[in-house]
């Protein structure tokens, strides 16, 4: 009040215009928070009539065209009823996937492969299997609101469809190799003890013992079944473990999904068979999980900001090498989990380390590398678990797998002469029919295709976040195949290390391309229609001389019970489940010097050279012969005639292309003193004088 006001008791004119201009004040203020935020005054406190001004103006909003498009309109919420087709077009389409699959079965013709593999006899009913499977991803991914359980069965169709048809349509498990692997399990479950001197997979035994202590809890004598679905179960695992990195690296709720699938179409590597590989997969990826997510890190100052950042519009920025000194030089943030939580997955991710080590030769090499860039970048919260990775491989080296070291290193490094993994892995398979070349040179063209769409998705994962980790995890197991030549397969396994990080990469360059314009998601579903039957085409590729008959078990199987102790059984060539029984036993592992390793390379010589006492003929090595090496039609029956023509063998069993033949015995030399006939049972020996 003024000293007017307090004379008279009148206002005074001078309070009356404040007065009206704090009522002005507060409605200008009422106004203003009606108005759009980039308008609207932010006052740090309520203005009084006597406060100074202390307004903060918002952001300046951007001008047209600058930025990214403006977001799709929004999903129906909670309450709102979705349409029909979102509520039960998935689940219809999962179901019609799942009936075509017996149908398939009942119509395929396995008898007619042919170079082109499986593809070529697949009956109608599995392509409309895998359309419909696709097509159940792709309705239950474009619903307003996705459900993660739908999403879930929809991938487990997807899979059994695809990775799976060959398990479907097959009435026995069709890798070669993995009946090997069973007979390495049975070996072991013998004695409890691996044989010596069979085959250099014997050094790493922990998987072998796994399954033969399952097989015998069991109270099973077989894996026949095991074999034949353990492909699509251990995809369906590797398809969680991309599904929790890409959670991790892309956010969202649909992304992740996508690069589950797109993980499952690029697989077309067949290292997924009943092996050490496919588990040591599965300890990889838990790490990789762990690391990436939980226990990930990222170089920021105090303020929380990365090191990197965007420069501001406007700014002069930075020298290169000084973002770099300044990135290299923060430290990373700490994980924000309790201390509990972190020593739970400390402790699962070394038991993981742990148990890779005996468990396959190249794959801890593979995450040790991939740790190592993460811990020299800041990446991830927990750098010994690379020592424990590192302790782990040194002490089994060391003790348990010496006499490997010391007298087989060169299967490792490599022999002078021997082919270098590209060439082993790719131009001495580059042979065969028409479709053994097509599906060849599918197989070369797609890592391709997938490096340079990562590399695509690299860029776009760089803009968004600043980093280039990713792929480099991705090309660190690449490095594997320049120091060192494994054979043909190493290049096969190099490329599966990397393919769970790549294909996340190449969903980021995906959205990227989709979010410019919606209608292209319509070329992304049509592009996934198209992948996936051309997976059935490469992974089947080589299913003329890969499938495996019931016949072909159970003949193995009468072979190595009519076979005497300490002889040997030993097929034609190596495929077919010749070794499913009587590893060490038998030697039935193909062995012989001068060129002999494969018995067809050079059928009586070799034959005469090793002089096996019991000989198995497949169906499946007389498609070799014809659509791998340009054998004649029946080359395996001259051979076999000629063999029982000669007088050194007899059939014990004959089925078109499926024999067994054994040895005759020597007849006895003119003048030849005869056997001692052998004592009678029970009878009591008497010593010779």
């Amino acid at each position: 009040m003024t000293s007017e006001t307090r004379r008279t008791g009148e206002p005074d004119p001078s309070a009356r215009s404040r007065g009206a201009g704090a009522e002005a004040t507060v409605a200008a203020s009422a106004r203003s928070a009606e108005a759009s935020p980039s308008e609207r005054t932010q006052y740090l406190r309520a203005p009084g009539p006597d406060s100074p001004t202390t307004a903060v103006h918002g952001p300046v909003p951007r001008p047209a065209g600058d930025g990214p498009p403006p977001p799709p309109p929004p999903a129906p919420g909670p309450s709102e009823p979705l349409s029909p087709l979102w509520v039960w077009g998935a689940p219809v389409l999962a179901i019609l996937a799942v009936l075509m699959l017996p149908l398939a079965a009942a119509t395929t013709d396995l008898s007619d492969m042919d170079g082109w593999g499986l593809a070529a006899v697949l009956s109608p009913f599995g392509w409309v299997a895998v359309v419909l499977a696709v097509a159940c991803c792709v309705v239950e991914l474009w619903s307003p609101r996705p459900r993660i359980p739908m999403l879930g069965a929809a991938t487990a169709v997807l899979i059994l469809c695809t990775t799976g048809m060959p398990s479907v349509v097959q009435p026995q498990a069709r890798f070669t190799t993995a009946w090997l692997i069973s007979g390495f399990v049975d070996a072991v479950a013998g004695n409890g003890v691996p044989p010596t001197g069979v085959d250099a997979r014997f050094y790493w035994p922990a998987f072998f013992a796994q399954w033969a202590w399952f097989r015998d809890a069991a109270g099973a004598d077989q894996l026949d079944v095991i074999l034949r679905w353990y492909p699509p179960a251990v995809v369906a695992v590797w398809a969680i473990g991309v599904y929790a990195l890409a959670r991790s690296m892309l956010g969202g709720t649909r992304a992740p999904w996508v690069a589950a699938w797109l993980f499952v179409g690029l697989n077309w590597i067949e290292q997924d068979y009943f092996s050490p590989q496919a588990t040591a997969i599965v300890l990889l990826l838990t790490v990789l999980t762990f690391a990436l997510g939980p226990l990930a890190t990222r170089r920021v100052d105090n303020a929380g900001t990365t090191p990197w950042p965007r420069p501001h519009r406007g700014a002069t920025p930075l020298p290169r090498w000084r973002r770099w000194l300044i990135s290299a030089m923060t430290p990373p943030n700490a994980p924000t989990l309790p201390a509990r939580q972190l020593l739970l997955i400390y402790f699962c991710a070394s038991l993981c380390l742990i148990a890779l080590a005996p468990t396959h030769q190249l794959t801890p090499f593979a995450i040790i590398g991939q740790l190592v860039v993460l811990a020299i970048v800041g990446r991830f919260r927990g750098r010994g678990l690379v020592l424990v990775a590192t302790f782990a491989v040194i002490v089994f080296v060391l003790i348990s797998a010496r006499d490997f070291w010391l007298t087989q290193i060169t299967m490792i490094t490599g022999a002078s002469g021997d082919a270098g993994a590209i060439e082993a892995g790719f131009f001495e398979r580059l042979q065969g029919d028409q479709g053994q070349l097509a599906v060849k040179l599918l197989r070369a063209i797609m890592p391709g295709l997938t490096w340079l769409l990562a590399i695509a998705g690299a860029w776009v994962y760089w803009k968004r976040r600043r980093d280039l980790v990713p792929i480099a995890l991705a090309g660190i197991p690449m490095a594997m195949a320049v120091v060192q030549s494994y054979g043909g397969e190493l290049l096969f396994r190099v490329i599966l290390y990397g393919l769970p990080i790549l294909t996340i990469l190449s969903v980021d360059a995906l959205r990227a391309f989709a979010r410019v314009d919606r209608r292209r998601e319509y070329a992304l579903a049509a592009g996934m229609v198209l992948l996936f039957p051309l997976l059935i085409l490469i992974r089947g590729g080589n299913d003329a001389y890969l499938d495996v008959t019931t016949e072909d078990v159970q003949m193995t199987r009468q072979a190595y019970a009519e076979a005497a102790p300490g002889s040997t059984v030993q097929p034609l060539s190596t495929v077919g489940p010749y070794a499913v029984e009587g590893v060490g036993e038998h030697n039935n592992m193909a062995s012989g010097g001068d060129g002999c390793a494969i018995l067809a390379a050079d059928p009586f010589r070799c034959i005469d050279l090793v002089q096996p006492d019991t000989l198995l003929f497949y169906q499946s090595i007389e498609k070799q012969g014809t659509v791998l090496n340009e054998e004649p039609e029946g080359w395996t029956l001259a051979i076999r005639e000629q063999l029982i023509a000669s007088g050194q063998y007899r059939a014990t069993y004959e089925n078109g292309f499926n024999a067994i033949l054994v040895r005759n015995e020597p007849a006895p030399l003119p003048g030849a003193p005869a056997p001692a006939p052998a004592p009678a049972p029970g009878a009591e020996e008497v010593p010779a004088p």
